[in-house]
């Protein structure tokens, strides 16, 4: 392999392994470190997701003016600027202009690594280099992510983006010394004709119909992240914690682990991409079919083995064969476009999979169908794939019939037609095993305010305090439960407003920020917390919750709500260097709890019970 190969693999496992660690706590970090709501994060990683993916779409032909080497710089430039105004924003108007920032550079890189791959390996060895450049991928997505665990605490996740900076500073380097553009730039083009230039993929129907089929898959896959553990907890079938740290690291784990023995497996044979790539396809809808129709953890884990095992196969296959499609003058056009089944199903996959999964999981109690529609996605995309190979990809086979009429009619049409149907078949099978395995309990609260498969209902209490904190002083607040009862959820919001900066002797001085803890404690054991520093002159909140594990009871446990005011921030000299300070020892707190009960009928609990201190008043936030 040349030289180039090998840096655009090393530049993009820094550049991978901080995108991944970056979306592993963005989320958190928006929500209960700077206190912007859940949908508003949902909207910007939106945004995000979607300049990521259909900016491939014209880097790659932009780089026929200016240069792949160019083109990359440009890009983690961008990157490195986008992680640092990320980590140093604490208003909406910053984040989302970082998040803007890294669309723009994210998704100019991502198509310049793959293009330059094609580029820089031929036709014998190109199926081996994408199965490398794939597992490179999954090492970053694996070992960043999981790494953070033990390198930041979560109200300290502001951080990791200058830590990702860093990585990208990483392959800034490797790229400036050890990479050639693998095609020469011609500045003659004008840009908006190498832009226009892309419309002739669409001239090509074997090049586009590929990419459609192909979106299938990753509807598939896109499904895996938010809903997998929605499914595990919501069912019951694992504990949160496995949830929101092992899972993750399941599917590019497995990856990692088969990918070299996969890659050195195809070396220098000759194979067949798109045999490959249906392979793959099949292979990741019967791996939700294992996870999704289980019910069992061992199970689980085993279908998401399964399904990544699909995912390797798969992707890298279908790369290899776009890269074979098109003469070589338009290889790098053609695989800008590669990545739009990305971009689709990214796009449709979450907003469609919401519906479903509330409408057959939640309203119907039917988790195991939900998966087996998701399945038959796959399925409906491989006998795409067999009707598409039998179109385009039929050989002309000169010379006398074949002697065999085995081998007749293997080789007629009406026998590929049928073969092209044949996963078609298996979708009403798979759609009425779902609904013959009925419904399973349900222990997530349902719209009615129930339980499902239960006479359970919810009620809540909700707890208002206000007071006065001194610096390193701690406010404890006792949960009791009513006989029977379970805790199902424990809300805690804390907010508190600074005091506004002083002025003496024509000095101003400007009050530095205060730090507050919050903790949710069962059997004196830390289950929750969050820490927050208010940034300057603008309020404070640290919001936490506690999900109890249904597996687990939680009637005999002893719950408390303690905060604590960790550091007074002083007040310091605005202009100029002062040696003076004005001590800032205490500062005033709104505490807000709300305790959610899982009670059979014939429990009484006291609906909304709040006490109040100094007559305190906030909205709950349940409302």
């Amino acid at each position: 392999m040349p030289r180039e190969f090998w840096a655009v693999n090393a530049s993009n496992l820094f550049e991978r392994g901080a995108y991944y660690g970056v979306l592993a706590v963005l989320s958190y970090h928006l929500v209960y470190n700077i206190g912007i709501d859940s949908w508003t994060v949902g909207v910007l990683l939106a945004i995000m997701m979607m300049m990521i993916n259909f900016l491939p779409l014209i880097s790659t032909a932009l780089a026929s003016k200016f240069g792949f080497k160019k083109l990359l710089l440009f890009s983690y430039v961008t990157l490195c600027i986008g992680y640092i105004v990320l980590g140093l924003g604490h208003t909406i108007a910053i984040i989302i202009l970082a998040v803007i920032v890294i669309g723009l550079g994210s998704g100019f890189e991502k198509a310049l690594i793959a293009a330059s791959i094609s580029h820089s390996t031929d036709r014998k060895n190109r199926d081996y280099a994408f199965n490398i450049y794939y597992w490179v991928i999954n090492i970053g997505a694996f070992f960043i992510p999981f790494s953070l665990t033990f390198l930041f605490i979560p109200a300290r996740y502001g951080g990791v983006f200058f830590l990702m900076a860093i990585f990208i500073f990483c392959s800034f380097l490797i790229i400036i010394l050890f990479y050639s553009n693998p095609v020469k730039p011609d500045p003659s083009i004008p840009a908006l004709k190498a832009v226009k230039n892309l419309k002739i993929i669409f001239e090509d129907p074997k090049f586009y119909l590929i990419l459609i089929i192909f979106s299938g898959c990753w509807f598939m896959l896109f499904m895996r992240q938010p809903f997998m553990p929605l499914f595990m907890t919501d069912f019951g079938i694992m504990p949160a914690w496995f949830t929101v740290t092992l899972l993750a690291a399941i599917n590019p784990g497995t990856i990692i682990t088969i990918g070299q023995i996969w890659a050195h497996f195809i070396k220098d044979k000759k194979v067949d991409s798109f045999k490959l790539l249906v392979i793959g396809v099949s292979i990741v809808s019967l791996g939700f079919l294992i996870a999704g129709f289980s019910m069992n953890p061992y199970l689980l884990v085993l279908g998401i083995v399964v399904l990544s095992l699909g995912e390797l196969i798969a992707y890298p296959s279908f790369l290899s064969y776009v890269s074979k499609i098109p003469p070589k003058e338009k290889v790098s056009i053609y695989m800008g476009y590669s990545f739009l089944p990305l971009a689709i199903a990214s796009t449709f996959a979450p907003i469609t999979g919401g519906v479903m999964y509330y409408l057959v999981a939640e309203r119907l109690s039917m988790g195991r169908l939900f998966w087996g529609i998701i399945a038959c996605v796959g399925l409906i995309s491989v006998s795409c794939l067999l009707h598409y190979n039998s179109y385009f990809n039929r050989k002309e086979v000169s010379g006398p019939p074949p002697q065999r009429r085995a081998d007749r009619i293997k080789g007629s049409r009406i026998f590929s037609g049928l073969y092209s149907k044949l996963p078609l078949a298996l979708v009403p099978v798979v759609l009425i095993v779902g609904i013959s395995l009925g419904t399973d309990t349900l222990y997530r609260k349902d719209l009615s305010g129930g339980e499902a498969g239960d006479d359970l209902v919810h009620q809540e209490s909700i707890f208002q305090f206000s007071g006065q904190l001194y610096e390193g002083e701690i406010f404890q607040h006792d949960i009791s439960m009513p006989e029977g009862a379970l805790i199902d959820q424990i809300y805690v919001n804390l907010s508190w407003v600074d005091e506004p900066d002083m002025r003496r002797s024509l000095r101003r001085y400007e009050n530095e920020g205060d730090t507050f803890a919050a903790r949710i404690c069962k059997d004196d054991i830390v289950v929750e917390e969050g820490y927050g520093t208010n940034p300057h002159e603008q309020p404070g909140e640290i919001r936490i919750v506690y999900k109890s594990d249904k597996n687990n009871s939680d009637t005999d446990q002893n719950f408390n709500v303690e905060i604590q005011l960790i550091e007074c921030g002083d007040q310091y000299p605005a202009l100029g260097i002062g040696a003076m300070s004005i001590d800032d020892v205490s500062n005033s707190y709104d505490l807000q709890i709300v305790v959610v009960y899982i009670v059979t009928s014939d429990v009484v609990v006291i609906n909304h019970s709040i006490a109040e201190i100094n007559g305190s008043s906030l909205d709950p936030i349940l409302k």
